[in-house]
């Protein structure tokens, strides 16, 4: 799954070898220690998304939630002149 704000990408994927556990990836270090920071946040070299982290869906679930919960909603009507 692919999430996209206005400061970073999150790529989050399914670690096969541990069930429950998902990798987040992102080009944002900053939002990464943000949503994630009680987390061991990696950096790997030579990567387009250079910070990852390994969590639980439970965790990934909230950290949705504060980015839901972030949304300035009032934006949306600037887009739907676009429509």
């Amino acid at each position: 799954m692919l999430i996209q704000t206005r400061t970073a990408r999150f790529l989050i994927s399914n670690i096969s070898e541990k069930q429950g556990v998902l990798l987040v990836q992102s080009d944002n270090k900053d939002e990464m220690e943000r949503l994630f920071g009680s987390e061991e946040i990696k950096k790997v070299q030579g990567n387009p998304w250079p910070y990852e982290v390994s969590i639980c869906k439970q965790e990934l679930a909230h950290c949705l939630i504060l980015l839901v919960k972030e949304i300035d909603y009032k934006e949306f009507r600037q887009l739907s002149d676009f429509i």
